[in-house]
């Protein structure tokens, strides 16, 4: 009998609302978003850059000291206005670090205490700075970033799949709950009609006073678990509620108890399948990352104490002059080259320690891949090897559920023909409401193993296609 203004929930349309709406999914998703919003920030950081700066103005009138050609210290008010505007565009080269930048700039000097104006412009310049044997954070970052985003999205389909398994365990709880209000609502409406006969039994002399009280007895205990299990569906549609990130107001749910539908047939032809899908599992894909990391590390350390090497080079016109005109019709060539390099000498051993400690960093980072690998795939076996049981399991404990049934249906007969006593039917009450909870657990068992092998893989087996596509 259903539950009077209890919403019905089926196991399906609980796992896809914890997989939209879990907290851990809310947040695995923010944190995909994230990291492809920093791919974006990278890409982007690649594309030709235009900046403009500006000065204006920049006046100040104090004193200062000059040193007067006899070495004697004077000091003399001065009041200017130093302007500068300059529009820039620059283009970051990825591959070695390297940065190409076109500019052109102008400034003004305002000599107030002398009335007079000069300008410093320089109409084009192009620039070129290479860094030749630092480290490049954009070369590592081109792999990084990519495999970042990739690892995120990954997490949040695996925290999808988690919330879903932790929705079935919620769901079973519920179906548990409600599985014991439907016995406890057949027993009592059982033993209300048993303990009714058993009174006319009694008056008229047919059984003892002490069958009648136990049946008295086997009634007052179904009412009492009656209540117990209402509270037990009232916690158990709270604690989904709660999960689903929803407000819990006294409203009761009601599970439509799944069928065992998952096709799964060819466990060689899932288990090969399965296998290949591991490697694109977080935890692989965050050793994949976490080795790179070390690999940059090492890569950084290596060079920043190590010998550096630096080009910077310009080529572009200039001119200063009295008036503004002169600045575009006459500049001057401008040409600036420079090599700057860098040895460390004596650095007692700092450079050495660091660089064995970025090579335990990699070598710790894969010793971990190792066993993560050898983990899940061991989570998979353990799966596959539950999954060929519980399928046999869950045949047999239908049959045996049936089987139960049957047999209380017909010592509830026979005791009301007078045919067995009354503790041959609580026996067979009592193997029912055994057996029913028996299937309810082999049951869950059986969504619960299938549910963990689509969270280990990602992939639904039932669509033959990657899960949340």
């Amino acid at each position: 009998m259903p539950t009077v203004g209890a919403q019905t929930i089926t196991l399906g349309e609980l796992q896809q609302r914890a997989a939209e709406k879990a907290e851990s999914v809310l947040i695995a998703t923010q944190q995909a978003e994230a990291a492809e919003l920093e791919l974006d920030a990278y890409r982007a950081g690649l594309r030709p850059r235009l900046d403009l700066a500006a000065t204006l103005p920049n006046y100040f009138r104090t004193s200062t000291q000059v040193t007067l050609d006899d070495g004697s210290i004077a000091f003399r008010e001065i009041e200017l206005n130093n302007s500068s505007v300059s529009l820039l565009a620059n283009q970051r080269i990825a591959a070695t670090g390297g940065l190409i930048g076109l500019e052109t700039a102008l400034q003004r000097t305002d000599n107030f205490a002398q009335s007079s104006k000069s300008y410093n412009g320089a109409p084009v310049r192009l620039t070129f700075r290479q860094p030749i044997l630092a480290f490049n954070p954009w070369r590592w970052d081109r792999r990084l970033l990519p495999l970042q985003a990739q690892l995120t999205d990954r997490a949040r389909d695996a925290a999808r799949a988690d919330a879903a398994l932790d929705a079935t365990d919620l769901f079973f709880d519920l179906v548990s709950a409600d599985q014991e209000r439907r016995i406890a609502e057949t027993n009592r409406e059982a033993n209300q009609t048993l303990y009714t006969i058993a009174q006319e039994r009694y008056e008229l002399g047919q059984i003892n006073r002490g069958d009648l009280v136990q049946l008295q007895l086997e009634l007052a205990s179904a009412e009492q678990n009656l209540l117990r299990a209402e509270r037990l569906v009232g916690a158990a549609s709270a604690a989904i509620l709660q999960y689903l990130g929803e407000a819990y107001t006294g409203q009761l749910l009601e599970p439509e108890t799944p069928a065992a539908t998952a096709a799964l047939t060819d466990l060689d032809v899932a288990a090969a399948r399965a296998t290949t899908l591991l490697a694109e599992r977080p935890e692989l894909l965050d050793v994949a990352r976490r080795t790179l990391e070390a690999g940059r590390n090492a890569d950084r350390i290596r060079r920043d104490l190590g010998p550096r090497l630096d080009l910077d080079a310009s080529i572009g016109l200039i001119r200063n002059a009295d008036a503004l005109d002169p600045i575009y019709s006459d500049p001057q060539n401008e040409r600036i080259v420079s090599l700057t390099f860098a040895v460390p000498l004596v650095d007692w051993g700092q450079r050495r320690a660091l660089n064995k400690r970025a090579a335990t960093e990699l070598a710790l980072a894969q010793q971990l891949g190792q066993r993560i690998e050898t983990n899940l795939q061991s989570q998979l076996t353990q799966l596959l090897d539950q999954w060929r049981t519980v399928r046999e399991e869950l045949v047999l404990a239908t049959q045996i559920r049936d089987l139960a049934e049957e047999r209380f249906r017909i010592s509830q007969e026979s005791y009301t023909l007078g045919a067995i006593p009354l503790t041959d039917l609580t026996f067979a009450q009592q193997n029912r409401d055994q057996n029913t909870r028996a299937y309810a657990e082999t049951l869950r068992a059986y969504w619960l193993t299938y549910t963990n092998l689509e969270r280990l893989t990602l992939w639904d087996f039932r669509r033959d296609k990657p899960l949340y596509e």
